[in-house]
């Protein structure tokens, strides 16, 4: 295993294109928290941060032989992950807009996505369906996406684990997508967008 404390950052990034693990675990660890803070700023999602974040050191991963050990590795991850919230973002709009054609089968709709997400029967669908959680489930899912509550202030203020928290997000987050996909795929998708909170 490499000793990072001795390694800089140029002999880092060639024994990562090198294809050395020990390389890339180190620039996971001195930077994975720098970059999941950049993409929060944009997502305001944990969970949703924590699967980009992935996607990013996945992406480098891949991509290894192409990093240019004599520039910015904290650039390069930041304009990734600038790109993967960006594409992330468009995809999901374009799903949405997509949805809303498929459910209205109209040309005659000129609302925008963004003038739908705040109407009021829309949070109130949205409230039916999150009723439906287990107490526990529901009480940790209305702090973290309605009271914008971080999963530690939550688990600090119930006295349980982070990963517990995580675990009951991405439980509620399933059953909230299936129970307004059976509403139809136009208010899941919405609605799904309206609570990630991504604009």
């Amino acid at each position: 295993m490499i000793n990072d404390q001795n390694l800089s950052e140029h002999e880092t990034l060639l024994r990562l294109q090198s294809g050395d693990e020990d390389a890339f675990r180190i620039l996971y660890e001195r930077y994975s928290r720098l970059i999941y803070g950049n993409i929060m700023q944009f997502v305001g999602d944990e969970s949703v941060a924590d699967d980009l974040l992935q996607d990013v050191f996945v992406k480098i991963w891949e991509h290894r032989a192409s990093v240019d050990p004599n520039l910015s590795f904290s650039g390069y991850l930041f304009t990734c992950s600038r790109n993967m919230v960006f594409n992330f973002k468009r995809r999901l709009k374009l799903e949405i807009e997509s949805a809303i054609h498929l459910a209205y089968d109209s040309t005659e709709l000129v609302e925008s996505v963004d003038n739908i997400l705040h109407k009021k029967e829309v949070q109130k669908l949205i409230e039916n369906v999150v009723s439906q959680l287990p107490l526990q489930r529901q009480r940790i899912f209305r702090m973290c996406k309605l009271d914008g509550k971080s999963y530690q202030e939550v688990a600090e203020e119930l006295q349980i684990s982070v990963s517990t928290v995580r675990d009951h997000i991405v439980k509620a987050n399933k059953f909230v997508k299936e129970g307004l996909m059976y509403e139809g795929s136009f208010s899941s998708l919405l609605l799904f967008f309206f609570y990630m909170g991504i604009s």
